[in-house]
């Protein structure tokens, strides 16, 4: 039996019995294909993580923080339990490089945080090192290569407390006001090994992915659960998936992937780019979860992305819906292996009003995924957020959760963590975590339909955004592009929807655009009963996702309302335009 106190103990353990095995596999790609760039095996990880814990160990105290920017690959994953192993605190982020948001984010990080240190790799460290003495004069700044092959060979962690904090996971929300959520040791493995036993992954099992792993699910979900499982993992770069998605699905095959998780947005993107061609090059025959998370699922995406691969040997049963957040380390509830995942038609009417009510056929009728089976780990509540009263089944509400794998609360805001970690029902039961998201139980299964603050309200509906998108990708002109959907309130007069949506138009004549855009228009305002008063066209990527796939629609809002998209054609509303673009020229 494994020692499994924490998940340093895991990765010393294999260590000592299977110094020689190979753990990871680092995969390189490019126009004429790809192949394994550097693999490390189990004493390869812990030699490194050695050397860089005693050279943090030489600047920092135990349970400081250490950024973690180094890029997606192996020094990582060292600097990542290199940290660990010091009884410091990693806090993953991305490179402090790329546009202004993603700039101010890290900025943002760092400042809550209070990291003396910054770990990156050797290819970066001049420009992070620059970077952070700009930022945090006061934090020291190493390359994982060199300090991992610093002697580490005397370093023993000291014993961990399992209820100690392991590590902050900043959401992906507001970069003027991050929120890191603090994950201590226990949740951080007991998370790790709900996500084996719900899904009912055996042990040496191979995991594969390219999801970046300062995101949550890129950290556990594909990162530090090869760990748990003592199997091998299979890594690619996030960059290299948006490129050439079908080299993920390449990567399964070559590599007999087991598991392998991805937003809803890549099983799309997978459709869409993949030609039939490539799919019968490939066998998926052995993938046996294709989990899909961090945003709604949608049923479209499911039939279709099991329908176009079919022919490369997909079972039906490998698609797994999922639901979960940071703030509960990573996983809630997912679609275990071996049976189709569980999909039912509802009352659209109904929904609309709050309420799941199953029918056979009809009008109207919605096709909702379940996220999979209520899982025993979890005291899962259903509450209504404004009242706090515990709804009935089949009555949509806020998801509150409590369990052994919710987070502690956010890193030092107290204000934060009392809301949202320490909510309690009218009744008195709690505390629970509030998540935030809207959803239902039945029949055991748990169904998530979206997010309270991106939830449209209309006329006493409750209309929701990715519906919207949906229904527009259905019209040629916007099958390829994300989109957003949102309301705006122009003053003295009732909220209006908006549809910012990319499109690729190489034509100088705007004229037929703007056909397509009042067609849009037509067809949304018809096909969902509700008026959709504007559309705005913009480039392929011009739509912001967080760091899990997730579409920014508040962001996307304060974009549009000022001006700030960069747009190819806006259609707008009457009012919108006298409220938001009385000086803009409408077409630029």
């Amino acid at each position: 039996m494994l020692r499994t106190d924490s998940i340093v103990d895991v990765v010393r353990e294999y260590a000592e019995r299977r110094p020689d095995d190979t753990a990871y596999s680092f995969l390189a790609g490019g126009p004429a294909g790809f192949g394994v760039a550097r693999q490390l095996s189990y004493g390869d990880i812990d030699s490194a993580a050695q050397g860089i814990a005693s050279a943090l160990l030489n600047s920092c105290g135990r349970g400081d923080r250490v950024l973690v920017v180094c890029p997606p690959g192996p020094e990582f994953l060292t600097s990542f339990l290199g940290a660990l192993y010091a009884g410091l605190v990693p806090v993953p982020a991305p490179l402090p490089s790329g546009g202004k948001g993603q700039q101010d984010r890290v900025k943002g990080i760092i400042a809550s945080s209070g990291a003396t240190a910054v770990l990156t790799d050797e290819q970066n460290v001049d420009a992070v090192s620059a970077w952070a003495a700009d930022v945090a004069p006061a934090a020291v700044c190493l390359a994982a290569e060199r300090t991992a092959t610093g002697t580490g060979e005397d370093f023993a962690p000291e014993p961990i407390d399992p209820n100690g904090l392991a590590f902050l996971q900043y959401t992906s929300g507001s970069t003027g006001d991050p929120r890191g959520v603090m994950v201590s040791h226990a949740s951080l493995l007991v998370n790790l090994q709900l996500i084996q036993r719900s899904y009912g992954v055996p042990d040496g099992a191979r995991v594969g992915g390219w999801l970046p792993p300062y995101h949550d699910m890129g950290l556990m979900g594909t990162l530090l659960l090869p760990l748990l499982l003592g199997g091998q993992a299979f890594i690619m770069a996030p960059k290299t998936f948006l490129l050439r998605p079908w080299l993920w699905l390449e990567m399964i095959d070559r590599y007999g992937v087991d598991f392998s998780p991805a937003p809803n947005f890549a099983y799309d993107l997978c459709v869409r780019r993949v030609s039939a061609e490539r799919v019968a090059a490939l066998d998926l025959s052995r993938w046996r979860w294709a989990v899909n998370g961090a945003e709604p699922v949608q049923h479209s995406t499911v039939q279709n992305f099991i329908s176009h691969f079919a022919p490369a040997g997909l079972r039906a049963e490998a698609l797994s819906p999922s639901y979960g957040m940071a703030e509960a380390t990573l996983f809630v509830s997912g679609s275990p292996g071996g049976v189709p995942a569980v999909v039912t038609r509802v009352d659209g009417a109904q929904l609309e009003q709050s309420r799941f009510i199953p029918v056979e056929q009809g009008e109207g009728a919605r096709l909702l995924v379940s996220s999979g089976p209520l899982s025993d780990d979890f005291d899962l509540r259903i509450v209504d957020p404004l009242t706090r009263q515990q709804l009935p089944p089949d009555q949509i509400g806020e998801i509150w959760l409590r369990g052994q794998s919710v987070g502690q609360g956010y890193w030092r805001q107290e204000e934060a963590t009392e809301r949202g970690f320490r909510a309690y029902i009218a009744d008195g039961a709690g505390p629970f975590l509030r998540t935030g998201d809207l959803g239902v139980c039945h029949d055991g299964q748990l169904y998530v339909t979206g997010r309270i603050k991106e939830v449209i309200i209309l006329n006493g509906r409750n209309i929701y955004p990715q519906d919207i998108e949906r229904a527009a990708r259905d019209h040629a002109a916007c099958a390829d592009g994300t989109g957003a959907a949102f309301t705006v309130a122009p003053e003295g007069v009732a909220e209006s929807i908006v549809l910012v949506q990319e499109v690729r138009w190489r034509d100088q004549d705007l004229g037929p655009l703007r056909d397509v855009a009042r067609g849009v228009i037509a067809g949304l305002t018809a096909e969902l009963g509700v008026p959709v008063g504007s559309v705005v066209f913009v480039k392929p990527g011009a739509v912001l996702r967080s760091t899990s796939g997730k579409v920014r629609r508040i962001e996307m809002r304060r974009l549009f309302e000022s001006g700030a998209l960069g747009t190819v054609l806006e259609e707008l509303d009457d009012r919108v335009r006298r409220a938001f673009r009385a000086t803009a020229d409408t077409t630029a």
